[in-house]
């Protein structure tokens, strides 16, 4: 069985328990506060970071990695496309998500005035509608990782009151996401709280 050190509100944590759910893989889930980081995690991960799976006395952390690391140990199913110069483009994908939508939700969370990093939030957001109205996932129409670390900041528009009503190919491609039964079973009741 997967051990994993996890937060509910973390979307990084999230990305990982849906990967975890699409393989449907048993898991012992060990709830950590990003506060209080108990000594067993930080002798597992001398960074304390979140999310963290110990599988077969090996230890991952940082998501991307972990996320990969789970999708090539436990192939059914791929969470990759089959050919090497997709499998390049969804980790661009990938690094490209975490660098600027990460970043942007981040920024959100942390600053009081949130006017100028409302606007280049929906500003990304209307590139995402242009890129949806194209293709059914991120990269084409194969469901992946990409598609993966998309999903926990979507799913976090709600309750930051960001309206997407206006991209409605973006508001497709979510359904498309949070209608899949991994993305439901991954959700924390912390996290299903945010949209009630």
């Amino acid at each position: 069985m997967i051990k994993l050190f996890s937060n509910s509100y973390c979307p990084n944590c999230h990305r990982t328990r849906i990967v975890l759910a699409e393989k449907e893989l048993p898991i012992d889930t060990v709830e950590v506060e990003e506060d209080q980081i108990p000594q067993v995690l930080l002798d597992l991960n001398p960074y304390g970071t979140l999310p963290t799976i110990v599988d077969r006395d090996k230890v991952f952390f940082e998501a991307t990695i972990l996320n990969e690391y789970l999708d090539e140990r436990y192939p059914h199913p791929p969470l990759k496309p089959g050919s090497p110069a997709d499998r390049a483009q969804m980790r661009l994908a990938v690094m490209r998500i975490e660098q600027e939508l990460y970043s942007l939700y981040f920024n959100l969370k942390k600053v009081r005035r949130k006017t100028e990093v409302l606007r280049k939030f929906r500003t990304y957001l209307e590139s995402l509608d242009h890129h949806f109205s194209m293709q059914e996932y991120f990269i084409g129409e194969c469901y992946t990782l990409a598609d993966i670390t998309m999903a926990p900041i979507l799913w976090r528009l709600t309750p930051e009151r960001i309206d997407t009503s206006n991209w409605k190919n973006l508001e497709g491609y979510m359904k498309r996401l949070f209608d899949r039964p991994s993305f439901q079973r991954a959700l924390t009741e912390n996290e299903q709280m945010m949209h009630h």
